[in-house]
């Protein structure tokens, strides 16, 4: 868990919150998802969506609003091989 200044990243509430509704069987996301800030630094933010990936681990982005994006490590595994 992230905090800064005594608040919870906008990942780690996210996180928290997929817990919760993981336990009631309602979770939205991947069973295997790693949950990341949007804003976070790119050079911390694209090796741990790359090693997600490798391991077969959804990522989800989230915004400083709470919304959320989903990449598949199928997706993330295309975005490296486009850059290379």
């Amino acid at each position: 868990m992230t905090v800064r200044n005594g608040v919870q990243s906008p990942a780690s509430q996210m996180m928290d919150e997929a817990i919760e509704l993981a336990i009631a069987e309602r979770s939205p996301f991947p069973e295997r998802s790693l949950f990341l800030d949007i804003d976070a630094p790119r050079k911390y933010r694209e090796p741990a969506m790359r090693r997600a990936a490798l391991e077969g681990t959804s990522v989800v982005l989230v915004s400083p609003d709470l919304s959320t994006q989903v990449v598949s490590p199928e997706e993330i595994l295309e975005w490296d091989a486009a850059d290379a």
